[in-house]
């Protein structure tokens, strides 16, 4: 009877062990715990693992690491924000940027996608859409930003992230609207550096969905 007693506890700690994430934060949806443990972020990955100090991507509306501004979520104006970026490599032949989150879900969530930006671009302004060539938000399936508008309580991190990259991406077999999983796979072999910029936002308590239920497209939409 010890035995089997003791047989039993020993699965139940390796069962806990194996449920508990390395880190010991909460995996699962929602919490402030994030993604569940093993989530890929699929944007994250594609940056190269030697990083290139010299590139730098900034906002005169927002420093790294912190709260983003109510005028560039869809509590507010629903503004892309404005950026600036410097120390491209040389050889880059073209630029990608990315806006993502990894959701509680462990999906990446694409909030701005722009690619085939000259690499002599030193900037976007506040609104910008004519920098390069704008791809597919998942957020809501729209050729546009998509400003943060989380339906969850709690601060969520926002990246993004600049690609230099050595040549422009063959995507003659891609749909259109360009998606991030092509673009990313086109991509591969190209990436000379890579530079983020993370924004926080929390939703003001008791915050409407309204807005953005009610929220007409632009004119990226209204021209298909």
């Amino acid at each position: 009877m010890l035995r089997f007693l003791a047989a039993c506890f020993a699965c139940l700690l390796i069962a806990t062990a194996v449920a508990a994430p390395a880190d010991g934060k909460k995996g699962g949806k929602g919490g402030k715990g994030g993604p569940p443990a093993g989530a890929i972020d699929t944007v994250a990955a594609a940056k190269p693992a030697d990083k290139n100090p010299t590139l730098k991507l900034t906002s005169p509306a927002v420093k790294d690491g912190e709260k983003l501004p109510v005028e560039f979520t869809g509590d507010g104006e629903s503004a892309s924000l404005p950026l600036a970026w410097s120390g491209v490599p040389k050889g880059t032949q073209s630029l990608v940027l990315i806006m993502h989150h990894l959701d509680p879900e462990g999906k990446t969530k694409i909030y701005w996608l722009m690619h085939d930006i000259d690499p002599k671009t030193t900037s976007a302004a506040k609104n910008a859409t004519d920098f390069g060539k704008m791809g597919l938000s998942t957020v809501h399936n729209r050729v546009e930003y998509a400003p943060p508008h989380s339906k969850g309580p709690g601060e969520k991190k926002y990246v993004l992230t600049l690609f230099a990259l050595s040549a422009k991406p063959d995507l003659s077999k891609a749909e259109s609207p360009l998606t991030v999983d092509p673009l990313l796979a086109a991509m591969k072999g190209k990436i000379l550096a890579a530079a983020d910029l993370n924004v926080i936002y929390t939703r003001p308590a008791g915050a409407s969905e309204e807005k953005e239920e009610k929220r007409p497209p632009r004119r990226e939409d209204a021209a298909k």
